[in-house]
């Protein structure tokens, strides 16, 4: 008799490690369309002039040199690392000391609270941003008329017209959205602590003070290294709210991120090949980040 012949069955697809290619695979193609192929163009193009006609042109590091040598790549570069920074230091600890707040056993009507605090996170970007826009005005904002009432300042301040206060002003509005994901994430962590640990610190006569910072901290090292990492990645490509608050960075690139300066770069001036560079370099910088992130969950701090 011969050999039996390999005859396919789904008997066979479903064993082993196969089946988990089955249940990726439809994920992983769609990654590979939406994802994949726009980021090889965009490193591909990096490395050509583009004319308006779309003819291309091989100049090499060309675009990443003239990046290197542009004053306003490294501005936005500065105030990207400045606007990150500062808001996903602010977001983390307002985040932290409300959802210590909430887990207080004497608050009542905790509900409406989270549905409170829970509201900015529901609004795009571009809502918050129109709407802070119209709060922030110079000569009708709310603020500004709250400020004289209150007589803290006697004339209106440009909030968003100052190079003084635009990229304060934009850091403050993206912390108001960003604080709901930092207290969703710190409140939860804050449920897994054992009761047991906290009472017996109690009973040992540790303070509050001694107490969160003996017991209720190390337990919550985890949820903060990751509240942190991706609050950190998703603010550094943050494009929407300044491009709608500012209008793309305003005034004079004071509060232009990297992002706006690559949709300026690219539709704008019509610079595709040096716009593409200088998101290759943003994606670096982005998968630093990732990688980080991916120690940080391997670790468990």
């Amino acid at each position: 008799m011969g050999k039996r012949k390999n005859v396919f069955s789904f008997s066979k697809l479903f064993k082993g490690n196969r089946l988990g290619w089955v249940f990726v695979a439809p994920s992983l193609i769609l990654f590979i369309i939406t994802l994949g192929y726009p980021i090889y163009y965009a490193i591909r193009l990096s490395f050509f002039e583009v004319s308006l006609n779309f003819s291309e042109t091989f100049v090499g590091l060309d675009n990443f040199i003239t990046a290197f040598k542009d004053r306003w790549f490294w501005n936005s570069v500065k105030n990207t690392f400045i606007y990150t920074v500062s808001s996903v230091s602010i977001t983390v600890l307002v985040g932290l000391l409300i959802a210590l707040a909430l887990s207080r056993p004497w608050l009542r009507c905790r509900a409406v609270f989270h549905l409170l605090f829970l509201v900015p996170w529901t609004l795009s970007y571009v809502v918050v941003g129109s709407v802070w826009r119209w709060i922030l005005n110079a000569s009708y904002g709310v603020i500004n008329a709250i400020l004289q009432l209150l007589h803290i300042t006697e004339a209106n301040i440009s909030f968003l017209g100052s190079s003084e206060y635009a990229l304060m002003s934009v850091i403050f509005v993206n912390t108001w959205r960003s604080i709901p994901f930092a207290v969703v994430m710190l409140y939860a962590g804050l449920q897994l602590i054992p009761t047991e640990q906290v009472e017996a610190s109690k009973v040992d006569g540790a303070t509050s003070l001694q107490t969160f910072w003996f017991v209720t901290l190390p337990h919550l090292r985890g949820v903060i290294a990751v509240t942190t990492v991706l609050s950190t990645i998703w603010t550094f490509i943050q494009f929407d709210l300044t491009q709608v608050l500012t209008l793309g960075g305003g005034p004079n690139h004071a509060t232009e991120l990297l992002s706006n300066l690559i949709y300026k770069t690219s539709f704008t001036y019509y610079e595709f090949g040096y716009g593409a560079a200088i998101a290759v370099l943003m994606l670096f910088i982005v998968l630093g980040m990732t990688i980080l992130y991916q120690r940080l969950l391997e670790k468990d701090i």
